[in-house]
């Protein structure tokens, strides 16, 4: 199930995929339904959320089998190789733009793999060392590219007293910025 779902992301641009199960919420058509045929795995299931779990039994699949296939494709759609893949994919657009993907994709990852420790984000970098070195070099070239500023003069301030530069750039006498 899940390798149909990514097949038909891939054919999509690049975006930021969120999966989840179905849930059903009381005092709704399929929760009544549900409750009926006895398949709600606990009828007051929404008092004890448990995010990426089933509430209830499938017909076609065990709980098992849906949970690991959700795991599967968050696990295939945050790896490495699909985050490489989805920057490939936007190549052509402006380097802003991919910076953002790549950094919103790692992030996203978080959503379903808890990043809450400082050893996890270093695993994270360090499993995506080069997307990010290919990235880190795309900056520099992007960098190199834009022309540089025409330097400028260094605004000096000296005691109580303006500077000489100072009063020609703002217009003002000495006589002016000392009395005011």
């Amino acid at each position: 199930m899940a390798g149909r779902t990514l097949e038909a992301i891939a054919s999509w641009p690049p975006g930021l995929p969120v999966f989840g199960l179905l849930t059903p919420y009381p005092a709704t058509p399929l929760y009544h339904r549900l409750n009926k045929e006895g398949r709600l795995i606990a009828p007051e299931h929404w008092l004890d959320i448990r995010p990426f779990r089933m509430a209830f039994t499938p017909r076609n699949i065990n709980v098992e089998e849906a949970e690991a296939e959700m795991k599967a494709a968050w696990s295939r759609s945050y790896d490495p190789q699909a985050i490489a893949t989805a920057l490939q994919k936007i190549a052509h657009r402006p380097f802003k733009e991919r910076a953002v993907m790549l950094f919103a994709r790692l992030a996203f990852r978080g959503i379903y793999f808890p990043q809450m420790r400082r050893r996890d984000w270093v695993r994270l970098l360090v499993a995506n060392r080069k997307n990010l070195l290919r990235l880190l070099a795309e900056a520099r070239v992007e960098y190199r590219r834009q022309p540089n500023p025409a330097p400028r003069e260094p605004i000096l301030i000296s005691g109580p007293l303006v500077s000489s530069e100072v009063e020609k750039a703002s217009g003002l006498s000495k006589k002016e910025t000392t009395s005011s």
